[in-house]
C-alpha cells in the first residue's frame, strides 16, 4: 500500500496516478479503480475525479505488477527507432539515478496528441521505461526539460513544479527596443475566444494574476533584443502574452504578434534551479538552441559569451 499527495492544481485521477507510473494502461486503471483498489481519501474514485494536495490518494497494490515495463513492446507501440534510442541520448545534458533532464529542441512535443506520433515521451518510455514526465514545455520551445526516474523523486518534482518551487529561467529573442531594462511585468492572462479560436490574453473576463520579471541581456541590431524571463506565476503562454503586451513580440510568435515572417519560435528554457529532497540544490542549464544562435551570429553576437556573462 501507498499513500501519494496530488500537486496543489487540481489535475484527474487518471492522470496523476499515469505519471507516476506511465507503462500503465487506461484500461488497467479502470479496472483498479471498480475494484477498489486505488481510493481517494479512503473512498471510491472515477478515472475523471479532479484531486489535488487536499486530498490522499491511496494505492492498494503495486501498480508495478500491472504496469508495461517492456522496452520491446514500448517500441513496437510507438514505432521508436534505434536512430530515435541515439538522438535522445545525444541531447541528455544530466542523469543521475533519481532524474534525467534533456536539452528539447524547438518544434518536438513533450506528448503525444491529434495528429501527432513522435513525441519526447515516447522516445523517453523506449530509451527508459522508468522515467516519468512531470512538467511540459510547449513544442515551439526549446530548452531544458527534467524528467524523474523513481516514483518519489516524479512525486517530490511534480508538487514543486505545481507549487512554483522551481525558478526558471527563459531566454528569447525579440522584435522592438526593450525599455526599460530591466523589470516586471504584472498583467493579468486569461483564455479567451478570438474568432474563432482560443487565445491568451491579457485582462479579458477570465484573466487571472501573472507575473513576469525580466532583463535586457543584449541588442542586436536595432530592431532585435536578447532578454531573459523569470514567470513568477504560472499561465499558459505567459512569457509569449507578456512580452507581446509590452510591445515585445518573441521573434517567430506569429501567434502573438511577430512580424518577422519565416521564422521559427525564439524561446529557450535556458535553466532551472530547485531545491533537492536531501537539501541540496540543483541547478541545470541547457546551451541556448541552434537557431537561436544562428540569429544571433547573424548580428555578430556571440552567445557563448552571453551565456557565460
Amino acid at each position: 500500500m501507498s499513500d501519494y499527495t496530488p500537486p496543489n492544481n487540481p489535475t484527474r485521477l487518471d492522470r496523476f496516478v499515469r505519471r507516476l507510473y506511465p507503462g500503465l494502461t487506461q484500461g488497467a486503471l479502470e479496472k483498479l479503480l471498480r475494484g477498489k483498489k486505488i481510493l481517494v481519501d479512503d473512498k471510491p474514485a472515477k478515472s475523471s475525479t479532479r484531486v489535488n494536495t487536499e486530498e490522499q490518494v491511496r494505492i492498494l497494490v503495486d501498480l508495478a505488477l500491472y504496469a508495461t515495463n517492456s522496452t520491446g513492446h514500448i517500441k513496437r507501440e510507438i514505432d521508436v527507432t534505434d536512430k530515435d534510442l541515439a538522438w535522445i541520448e545525444s541531447i541528455i545534458i544530466w542523469e543521475d539515478d533519481q532524474m534525467i533532464a534533456l536539452n528539447k529542441p524547438q518544434g518536438l512535443a513533450v506528448q503525444g496528441g491529434t495528429g501527432t506520433k513522435r513525441h519526447i515521451d515516447a522516445i523517453m518510455k523506449a530509451y527508459n521505461p522508468e522515467v516519468r514526465l512531470v512538467h511540459r514545455i510547449d513544442k515551439d520551445t526549446s530548452g531544458v526539460l527534467v524528467m524523474a526516474k523513481t516514483v518519489p523523486m516524479a512525486q517530490y518534482l511534480t508538487n514543486l513544479f505545481s507549487d512554483h518551487g522551481v525558478q526558471k529561467t527563459y531566454r528569447a529573442i525579440v522584435e522592438g527596443n526593450v525599455r526599460p531594462a530591466q523589470g516586471t511585468i504584472t498583467l493579468p492572462i486569461g483564455k479567451e475566444m478570438v474568432g474563432n479560436k482560443e487565445k491568451m490574453v491579457v485582462d479579458g473576463p477570465h484573466a487571472k494574476p501573472a507575473e513576469t520579471q525580466y532583463m535586457l541581456r543584449k541588442k542586436l541590431g536595432s530592431y532585435f533584443c536578447v532578454v531573459d524571463c523569470w514567470p513568477r506565476s504560472g499561465r499558459t503562454h505567459q512569457i509569449r502574452v507578456h512580452l507581446s503586451a509590452s510591445g515585445w513580440p518573441i521573434v517567430g510568435d506569429y501567434k502573438y504578434g511577430a512580424t518577422e515572417k519565416g521564422l521559427s519560435l525564439h524561446l529557450h528554457a535556458y535553466q532551472l534551479s530547485f531545491p533537492l529532497p536531501d537539501g541540496g540544490k540543483m541547478v541545470i542549464m541547457a546551451p541556448l538552441s541552434e537557431h537561436m544562435r544562428a540569429t544571433m551570429h547573424e548580428f555578430g553576437a556571440d552567445p557563448d559569451k552571453l551565456e557565460h556573462s
